[in-house]
């Protein structure tokens, strides 16, 4: 080949491209570039409330990076005062994702919401009975770690 390829299409070593040095040849691209400052239009603000289609809705609560976090989430940590680390998570007692009153948000571990899942210890539609069952997964788990900790 006569333009400094290989038989297979890659280039040899030390060919230099045909486009170095070459800035921007075309002038109508310039147009349709981002230029400092500029934000892009389907940029949110922060504070921006969507559903996706996990069911679950986030809202937006930082610009750069472009953050997003679980709605029950951020209600949790604002009416606690407190924040919830990775390992632990905000359940709906009454099994309704859209239903974000702070009474039907309880805060429980990883390990315990695997245990009300195995175990079924969430009631849909009656919070009660789901509060009770967080109860009881919070002393299985206590007893779990207890035992663990025997061995």
């Amino acid at each position: 080949m006569t333009d400094g390829r290989n038989s297979d299409g890659t280039f040899k070593k030390g060919i230099t491209p045909w486009n170095k040095g070459k800035h921007c040849e075309y002038e109508g691209s310039k147009k349709t570039q981002f230029k400092k400052g500029m934000k892009p239009f389907n940029l949110k603000p922060i504070g921006t409330i969507t559903k996706r289609g996990d069911g679950y809705t986030y809202i937006k609560v930082s610009d750069n990076p472009s953050k997003w976090v679980l709605y029950q989430r951020h209600l949790y940590e604002k009416a606690h005062k407190c924040k919830v680390s990775k390992s632990e998570m905000i359940l709906f007692l009454d099994g309704n994702k859209n239903n974000f009153d702070i009474d039907n948000l309880v805060k429980v571990s990883r390990t315990e919401n695997g245990i009300i899942n195995k175990q079924g210890l969430q009631t849909k539609g009656n919070k009660e009975l789901s509060k009770t069952g967080v109860l009881i997964a919070k002393i299985k788990a206590k007893i779990s770690k207890r035992g663990e900790a025997n061995d």
